[in-house]
């Protein structure tokens, strides 16, 4: 009987050390995320703004790498083109 009174008091004294530690550790946590996602948010207005402000009738044309490579490797062994006939 000893033995299983320790392991609950155990039990119990864990469950209100962590949940006190959760209390303050967790909102701390919570809002360090929060600060990180809204500085991330910031950045991508500022840089979304920045791609905007292009002379007006100057033409730009961005190409994205991963785009380019893909595109060689497709067109190297794409086959010619075959004519559809619809059969009825």
């Amino acid at each position: 009987m000893g033995t299983l009174l320790k392991i609950i008091l155990f039990a119990v004294l864990f469950y209100y050390i962590f949940k006190g530690i959760f209390r303050f550790l967790f909102p701390f946590l919570l809002s360090n995320q929060a600060k990180k996602m809204q500085r991330k948010q910031e950045e991508a207005q500022r840089d979304y703004f920045n791609k905007q402000k292009h002379e007006e009738g100057k033409v730009t044309i961005e190409y994205d790498s991963s785009q380019k490579q893909s595109n060689k490797k497709n067109h190297g062994n794409t086959g010619e083109y075959v004519d559809y006939e619809e059969v009825k």
